[in-house]
């Protein structure tokens, strides 16, 4: 739980989290701390059905408004090439695990000060991010920016620069692409993790975070 102090306090009760795993990978977790981080281009690739997700880091960007005539602009935007990611279920299912093929899980009692652990140890790492996932049928975020004069866009010798446009829809569309999934997702009620770098990224990272484990606990059917 996060607790901001104002004129009262206000806290924010994070999720307990369910990252379902194999068994001698929950025990190797809580011997020594080792985790394997993925990304975003595992997801897309995953041999797995329950975790392949051929669109993850895609996402549409639509602005379109009335204004002086009307004026729609779309953009196909990539996220997460930056990324290294981490998702558990916010509750615990016998089903659902068996989906995953595990057997067992580690259960993250505080997700926000495990990810703060996690952080010191990634390369390069610049911010992070947690949040549920928000499940659409269509990966498309909409806004209504007003009229753009589009020519703002354009370089000193009259070509629309990329980099200004990514920057421009980047800017708008903030985190919402991280966690964007499609409805036929929605049945893991998925909460992710992620530790952005401006080091080169892998398919995925392993690492040793001890100091991780003091947020976390082992099955317990009690607990579930």
């Amino acid at each position: 739980m996060i607790t901001l102090q104002i004129s009262s306090p206000w806290n924010v009760c994070t999720p307990t989290l369910f990252r379902f795993l194999e068994k001698q990978y929950v025990d190797v977790f809580f011997n020594d701390g080792t985790l394997r981080l993925s990304t975003f281009d595992k997801f897309k690739n995953h041999h797995d059905e329950q975790r392949l997700d051929k669109q993850e880091g895609q996402t549409y960007f639509v602005h379109r408004t009335s204004q002086q005539g009307g004026q729609t602009l779309e953009v196909l935007a990539q996220h997460g090439q930056n990324a290294y990611v981490l998702c558990g279920a916010t509750r615990f299912e016998e089903k659902l695990m068996e989906n995953f093929d595990c057997d067992s899980y580690i259960r993250i009692n505080d997700p926000t000060k495990f990810s703060m652990a996690i952080s010191k140890h990634i390369p390069g790492f610049v911010a992070g991010f947690e949040g549920p996932c928000l499940y659409q049928s269509n990966k498309i975020i909409e806004k209504d920016l007003g009229y753009v004069d589009l020519n703002k866009f354009r370089n000193n010798s009259g070509q629309v620069d990329r980099n200004m446009v990514n920057s421009f829809v980047s800017h708008h569309m903030s985190f919402y692409p991280f966690f964007l999934k499609d409805t036929c997702y929605a049945h893991q009620l998925e909460y992710r993790l992620l530790w952005l770098s401006n080091a080169e990224i892998n398919e995925h990272i392993e690492i040793k975070v001890p100091e991780a484990i003091q947020f976390c606990t082992k099955p317990n059917k009690l607990t579930e």
